[in-house]
C-alpha cells in the first residue's frame, strides 16, 4: 500500500514535522529503504553497474555514527512476496517502471537502476559491522512496525506505509535524518543526531483530532496496492478541501473522513456515496481488509531478535524447511526461495544495458533452472512411483517457474523449466544441508561446468568459476580485453590506497564524473553480474559448499570500463599495476586461473589477437604444473600484501595477518561427466550436458 505524494503533502504542512534530537534508543531500520536511500542520495554509479566499495564505506560510517550516539539499530529487510500474490498486478507496474528507468539510463538520460549486488553489499556489510538483522520471510512493513511498539522506540524508513501505521514513537524520515553531521550538546557532551520526527498523532491532530484508525480507510482509498477503488469510487475528493493546490485530494479526504467518529461509520459513509450495489460489496470487503493491514499487534521479531528461533509459518510457506528459515532470516539465503516454493516464480531485475538484445539474464538461466530443481523437484521423487510413472507418459511429471523479465523494453514472462542435478537423484530441499560437503561441491561445479579447482585458493574459487562460466556462454563473445578489465577491478579491491591512486591517474580517473559508455562492455558486464549473483543464490541454496567472497570488493563498474578502453588503445594491465609488484603476480595468477579453466577453442574464441600479450601457455602450463602447496603459498602471500596498509576507516596502520590463520584449503574435485569429457575419446558436447537444455 502506501499512498503516493503523501510525505511531499505531510512536509509541506508546518507542525506535522518536528526538529528531533536523537540519541541512546533502539532504532527500528527499514534496510531496504535505507540502503535505496543512500545509494541514490550520494549519487553513486548505476550506468556503469555499480560502485558497491564505495557503498560500503557509506554503510561503515552510518552505523559508526549511530554507535557514537548510542543508538541501537535494528536491520529489518524485505523477504519473498506475499505469497496470496494479491499485489502481483502492482509488482508487474513496478517492474515495467524498472526497465524503463534503466532503458534511461542506458541512453544517457536520468534513470534509477540498482546494481545488481546491492542487496548481497548490504547484508555482507551489516553482518561485518555485527549490526542485528533480520531478513523477513515476506514484507517486512508490518513486522517492523510491531516491533517499534513492542520496543517503544521509532521506525528509520521512507516508505510511505509507516505514515499510516499508528506507530507510539513515530517515524524518522530517512531523506531528512542528518546522521553524517554528528552533533554535540555542550551541556552533557552526549552526541545525537538531528532529524526530522513524524508522528500518526500530529497528522490527526491537524484534521480535528480525527480518529486514527481512519487513517487505514485513508490508504486503501489512495493508496491500494491490491485494488485501485479510485477507478471504483468515482469521487472528487478536492471538492472537501479547505485548501487548493497539488495535495487538495490528500487534504479533501483526510477533511472528509474526519468528520466520522470511526472507521464503521466512515465506510458507511462511503458506500452512501455509490450508487451500484455489486460495487459496494467490493468496497466495503476490501475496505475492512485494509483495516486489518494496517492492525498492529504482537509480532514476531522481537523473539527472533532475543533467540534467534525463527516463528511457525502458515499456509504454503510451512513448505520451508527449518534450516531454509532459519538461513533466510539471518541473510544467508537469498529471498528468492520464498518466491520459488511458494509461488514458482521468480521477478528478474533489470540492468544498465543494450534493450535491443536479450536481457542479459540469459545468460545465468541454466544455473537458475538447477536453482529451481533444488527447491521444487524433491517431492517429486517421493510420490507414489505409478504415480510418478503415469505423469512421465503423460509429459506432466516435468516442474516449471514463471520468471518474469524484459523482451526489449516489455515485461514477459516465460515457463522455465525446473532441472535435477546429475550428480544425484532425489535430493530434497529438507535433507539438503545434510548431503555431504563433497556432493554439495559437486553440485555447484558441474552447473558452473567447473571439471577441476586445482591450484585455485579456496576463497577465490566462486568468483573465478562466475567469471569461467561467462566467458563460455556470454553472447557477444567476451574477449580477453574484458576479462582484463574484470580481473583489475578484482586486483583493485586488495590494493592500499596508495596504488590505488597511481591506478586511477594511469587511467585517468577522475572521481566519479561523467564516463563514455560503451554499449557491448556494459551488456557484457550485466551479463557477469547476473553469472555472478545466481552463483552465489545456487551456492547459498547448497549451504556454501564455496566461501562467499566479498562482493564489495568484486567489481568497480567506472574501473573496468575506463580500464577497456585504455586496453583497446594498446596499455597492458601489466603496465597499469607495474608499480604494484604483488598486484601484477595476483593480476597474473587470477588470469592464469581462469584461462586454466577453458578448453583450447574458448581460450581461442577470446583470444582476438590478444593471445601473445594475455595468455603464455608455456608460463600458465608452469603455474599449473606447480604443486599445490606452493601456489597456495603464492596465493597468500599475494593477498596478505595489505599487511603493512593504512586502514582507511580507522586511519591506523593494519596489523600483520598470523600466517596460520591464514592458510588457504586448495583441492582437486573432477564430475563424473566433466572428467569423461575431457577425455580425447569423449570430446565435451554442450548439448550432451542436461543443465544447458
Amino acid at each position: 500500500m502506501g499512498v503516493q505524494e503523501l510525505k511531499s503533502f505531510i512536509g509541506n504542512n508546518t507542525g506535522i514535522l518536528r526538529n528531533l534530537s536523537f540519541r541512546d534508543s533502539k532504532l527500528i531500520i527499514d534496510g531496504c529503504n535505507l540502503y535505496h536511500n543512500l545509494y541514490l542520495y550520494f549519487k553513486l554509479d548505476q550506468i556503469h553497474g555499480g560502485e558497491y566499495e564505495a557503498f560500503e564505506d557509506l554503510l561503515t560510517q552510518f552505523f559508526t555514527n549511530l554507535r557514537h550516539c548510542d543508538i541501537q539499530p535494528y536491520v529489518v529487510i524485505d523477504g519473498g512476496a506475499d505469497h496470496t500474490d494479491k499485489a502481483l498486478e502492482t509488482l508487474k507496474a513496478r517492474k515495467k517502471d524498472k526497465i524503463k528507468r534503466a532503458n534511461e539510463l542506458f541512453k544517457g538520460r536520468e534513470g534509477t537502476c540498482f546494481p545488481l549486488l546491492i542487496k548481497n553489499v548490504f547484508i555482507q556489510t551489516v553482518h561485518k559491522l555485527k549490526v542485528p538483522f533480520v531478513q523477513c520471510v515476506e514484507e517486512a512493513d508490518w513486522e517492523i512496525a510491531a516491533l517499534a511498539n513492542q520496543w517503544d522506540c521509532p521506525v528509520l524508513s521512507n516508505n510511505r506505509d509507516f505514515y499510516i501505521f499508528n506507530i507510539k514513537r513515530g517515524i524518522l524520515p530517512t531523506g531528512k535524518f542528518w546522521w553524517r553531521n554528528v552533533k554535540v550538546n555542550r551541556g552533557t557532551n552526549k552526541k545525537y543526531i538531528l532529524t526530522k520526527h513524524f508522528t500518526v498523532e500530529r497528522l490527526c491532530a491537524s484534521f480535528n483530532h480525527m480518529n486514527k484508525d481512519l487513517l487505514a480507510i485513508f490508504a486503501c482509498i489512495l493508496g491500494n496496492d491490491y485494488m485501485n477503488l479510485q477507478k471504483i469510487i468515482h469521487l472528487r475528493w478536492e471538492a472537501y478541501s479547505v485548501r487548493s493546490g497539488d495535495f487538495s485530494h490528500i487534504d479533501g479526504l483526510l477533511t472528509w473522513l474526519s468528520k466520522f467518529p470511526g472507521p464503521e461509520a466512515a465506510i458507511d459513509g462511503v458506500l452512501k456515496l455509490m450508487t451500484d450495489n455489486e460495487e459496494k460489496v467490493t468496497v466495503r470487503e476490501a475496505l475492512f481488509k485494509g483495516i486489518k493491514e494496517y492492525k498492529l499487534t504482537k509480532g514476531s521479531l522481537a523473539q527472533y531478535f532475543l533467540s534467534k528461533t525463527p516463528a511457525t509459518c502458515t499456509g504454503p510457506l510451512r513448505a520451508l524447511p527449518t534450516w531454509t528459515l532459519k538461513h533466510l532470516h539471518e541473510g544467508k539465503i537469498g529471498s528468492f526461495i520464498v518466491d520459488i516454493l511458494a509461488l514458482k516464480r521468480v521477478m528478474l531485475n533489470p540492468q544498465v544495458e543494450d534493450f535491443q538484445q536479450p536481457s542479459s539474464n540469459e545468460t545465468s538461466r541454466p544455473i537458475r533452472q538447477v536453482v529451481y530443481g533444488l527447491v521444487l523437484l524433491g517431492e517429486l521423487q517421493t510420490e507414489d512411483k505409478l504415480v510418478a510413472a503415469a505423469k512421465a507418459s503423460t509429459g506432466t511429471d516435468k516442474c516449471y517457474v514463471t520468471e518474469y523479465d524484459r523482451q526489449g523494453l516489455t515485461l514477459t514472462s516465460s515457463e522455465v523449466e525446473a532441472i535435477e542435478t546429475k550428480v544425484k537423484e532425489g535430493l530434497r530441499l529438507e535433507t539438503l544441508w545434510k548431503e555431504p560437503h563433497p556432493l554439495r561441491l559437486q553440485i555447484l561445479l558441474e552447473t558452473l561446468d567447473v571439471s577441476s579447482v586445482r591450484g585455485i585458493p579456496l576463497h577465490l574459487q566462486l568468483q573465478v568459476f562466475a567469471t569461467r562460466y561467462w566467458l563460455v556462454n556470454a553472447k557477444p563473445q567476451p574477449n580477453l580485453l574484458h576479462l582484463w578489465g574484470l580481473l583489475l577491478g578484482m586486483v583493485y579491491g586488495r590494493l592500499n590506497t596508495l596504488a590505488r591512486t597511481q591506478i586511477d591517474r594511469q587511467l585517468k580517473r577522475k572521481g566519479r564524473g561523467k564516463i563514455y559508455l560503451d554499449h557491448e562492455v556494459a551488456y557484457l558486464y550485466s551479463q557477469w553480474q547476473s553469472c555472478l549473483r545466481w552463483s552465489l543464490c545456487l551456492n547459498q541454496l547448497l549451504c556454501r559448499p564455496l566461501p562467499e567472497p566479498e562482493c564489495a570488493r568484486l567489481y568497480f563498474g567506472t574501473l573496468v570500463h575506463q580500464a577497456v578502453r585504455e586496453f583497446e588503445r594498446g596499455i597492458t594491465p601489466e603496465s597499469l599495476l607495474a608499480t604494484c609488484s604483488k598486484a601484477e603476480k595476483l593480476f597474473g595468477q587470477l588470469r592464469n586461473a581462469v584461462l586454466s579453466l577453458l578448453d583450447e577453442d574458448v581460450v581461442s574464441r577470446i583470444s582476438t589477437g590478444h593471445m601473445s600479450k594475455a595468455f603464455d601457455k608455456t608460463q600458465s602450463d608452469k603455474c599449473m604444473n606447480q604443486s599445490e602447496d606452493e601456489l597456495s603459498s603464492c596465493f597468500e602471500h599475494l593477498m596478505n600484501e595489505d599487511n603493512d596498509d593504512y586502514d582507511e576507516v580507522t586511519g591506523k596502520k593494519r596489523k600483520g595477518k598470523d600466517h596460520k590463520t591464514n592458510t588457504l584449503e586448495c583441492s582437486t574435485i573432477r564430475t563424473r561427466h566433466k572428467a569423461k569429457a575431457r577425455n580425447a575419446k569423449h570430446p565435451s558436447k554442450k548439448s550432451e550436458r542436461r543443465c544447458f537444455d
